[in-house]
């Protein structure tokens, strides 16, 4: 099926089919030292997250610290325990021993238990306020952002990175500290033994650094491959599950499962190289820690031969090198992991760091009435190659009406979304009494338009949530006329549960018609004074695309209105109508004005308004 997708599909179905980043070449390319750096600058800014509960982490931390000092005593007091045994023959200090270990275990698990409570609640605050800190900013990011980055990659930033990011903080960080405490113990206990044999061991446990610090960079570039091919997966998986009604229409389970397929597949074979990196490591340091033990136990006997070593001491000594390869694995362990979590992290400072190309400015105007709104050669573009809008030049007065008409891609709704500042112009100013809009705060601006899109979203909750979303303060009478005048009340009225009757998610319990309305008394409820309607009619049927329009008329009123149309009912009666092709206003006038000039909106009104004519004449001579 793959030769009937049009070029743009075809390149988007291979750009998701592409097996590897782009800007991983930039990755591989970095100096050690660079990375390092940002690395520990990443690390810096993570443990900021840490500071409003390093109490709570800190106790933790400390409960965990007996639990280490008594693996190191263990080593420490069995060469005297062992000697004892060998030289006295007296087997009576053996009874404390089932009331040591009692004590000791009642004693590891209080502060094991305390060390992982505190733990686990600090990294849960951290993954919460990072998630609430991404939130936030994803929220101020302007349209454009949304338009540019795929849902799978918002998704995967802030469910998966937010966690990973805290067991960056906390988890690995506390097994850190823990493990690093436990190894300077047990490495007193080595020296203390025998220097000369410490300094044996320790050289060469300490060789598990260099396949540690290899492996793990090439496990951090192999990570963020698999992140960005399970964003893509991600992606995919919800345009199918959200566009299911296409799928099945249009036949397209073929493509779309080859899609998911590839991707899955690439997703596999990222995890199983990562994995096979991953797993090389035990293998590895097992390899050079039986080198080790088994140099040390050679000389070890040698030492006990010559007399330069008790048994005691060789069993404490070896004792504590086994124990010690336990922390040094799990410190091996936690700097690939860590080495792989900042991975997400620079990923989600990245996203947090962009600054969105909509802001308050310092010192903004105060803004409480329109007067009137100018487009001043302004032009807009997505890229030096994709010019949307080019040279507008328009004043809209107070209570006029102006209805916006064109063919698709001709920069309609663009326009209207300059007017609430939802994108910003390339060059050119928009003006509102006489002031640029960006001398404005964007509340201040914003709680003026009200809008009613094609794309009405109602979230998930009850009627009555929805509609005071356009004022949280509404009284129940505004709320009652709020619902006359969107044509609601009959209908909410006849419902067991009234306005607290659930929507449904994306709206589901609700039809299209209602789902209009719904957004139509919300909007009568912000009680701005210019409305904006982006083909608010267009995907009803005739039956609801009427009782929508009534509603619609009564919202219009005593409000300056700006629409993009197609209906005839909503465009002849406009003071103004604009014909935009390519970007630009190209005519401008009353409706028998512009059919009088015999241009583009005579042959538009032609081809797509005579029906509808004809239609609403023949309705009124029956």
């Amino acid at each position: 099926m793959e030769e009937f997708l049009s070029p743009d599909m075809k390149a988007w179905f291979n750009f998701s089919m592409t097996q590897a980043p782009t800007n991983s070449g930039s990755i591989k390319h970095k100096t050690i030292l660079s990375e390092y750096a940002q690395d520990l600058k990443s690390y810096q800014r993570l443990l900021q997250y840490l500071k409003p509960y390093r109490s709570r982490f800190l106790i933790g931390l400390f409960a965990s610290v007996p639990a280490s000092a008594l693996e190191s005593s263990m080593a420490f007091f069995i060469g005297p325990f062992f000697d004892r045994l060998i030289h006295s023959q007296d087997y009576s200090f053996l009874l404390i021993i089932p009331v040591a270990i009692l004590s000791v275990s009642l004693i590891q698990g209080f502060f094991e238990y305390v060390s992982q409570y505190l733990t686990t609640y600090v990294g849960n605050r951290i993954c919460v306020d990072i998630q609430g800190a991404l939130y936030r900013h994803l929220i101020g990011r302007d349209l454009s952002y949304y338009k540019q980055t795929t849902y799978g990659d918002i998704v995967s930033r802030y469910y998966s990175d937010a966690h990973k990011l805290q067991q960056a903080i906390v988890t690995n960080l506390q097994g850190f500290l823990i493990q690093f405490f436990t190894m300077l113990g047990l490495a007193t206990v080595l020296l203390f033994r025998n220097w000369q044999l410490s300094i044996i061991a320790l050289f060469i446990i300490s060789l598990i650094i260099i396949p540690i610090a290899y492996l793990s960079r090439r496990i951090r570039e192999l990570d963020y491959m698999l992140r960005q091919a399970s964003a893509t997966m991600d992606n995919i998986f919800n345009e199918t599950i959200y566009g299911v009604r296409e799928v099945k229409s249009f036949n397209l389970y073929g493509v779309q499962i080859k899609r998911f397929d590839k991707t899955r597949q690439k997703v596999f074979s990222t995890a199983m190289q990562t994995a096979k990196k991953s797993i090389i490591l035990g293998p590895i340091m097992q390899m050079i820690a039986g080198v080790g033990i088994g140099a040390i136990i050679f000389l070890g006997v040698s030492y006990v031969q010559k007399h330069q070593m008790t048994p005691g001491d060789l069993t404490s000594f070896l004792v504590a090198l086994l124990l010690l390869y336990k922390p040094v694995k799990v410190v091996a362990s936690i700097i690939g992991k860590i080495q792989v979590i900042l991975a997400p992290a620079e990923r989600v400072f990245l996203l947090m760091d962009e600054v969105s190309a909509i802001q308050n400015p310092e010192n903004p105007v105060p803004i409480s009435e329109f007067k009137s709104l100018e487009f001043c050669n302004v032009s807009f573009n997505y890229g030096p190659d994709k010019q949307i809008l080019k040279n507008i030049n328009l004043t809209i007065q107070p209570g006029e009406t102006i209805a916006i008409i064109g063919t698709s891609g001709g920069g309609k709704t663009t326009l209207i979304d300059l007017i609430s500042r939802f994108i910003e112009p390339s060059e050119g100013q928009v003006l509102m009494n006489g002031t640029d809009l960006r001398q404005f705060s964007l509340t201040g601006l914003r709680s003026l338009v009200a809008m009613v899109s094609q794309d009405t979203v109602l979230f998930n909750g009850t009627i009555r949530e929805n509609i005071m979303l356009g004022n949280m303060e509404s009284t129940e009478e505004e709320l009652t006329e709020a619902l006359k005048v969107a044509h609601l009340y009959d209908w909410v009225a006849s419902l067991p549960a009234g306005l607290d009757t659930p929507v449904g998610d994306r709206a589901s319990f609700v039809s299209g018609g209602q789902k209009q309305r719904i957004a139509i008394a919300r909007t009568y409820l912000k009680h701005a004074p210019i409305l904006v309607l982006d083909e608010a009619t267009s995907a009803l049927d005739n039956e609801s695309e009427a009782i929508v329009q009534g509603a619609l008329m009564d919202l219009m009123k005593d409000k300056t209105v700006i629409m993009i149309a197609h209906r005839l009912s909503t465009i002849r009666h406009a003071n103004r109508i604009l014909v935009m092709e390519a970007g630009q206003i190209v005519e401008s006038g009353t409706h028998d004005e512009l059919m009088a000039l015999d241009g583009i909106y005579h042959k538009l009104y032609g081809l797509q308004f005579r029906a509808e004519e004809l239609k609403i004449l023949h309705a009124a001579s029956i």
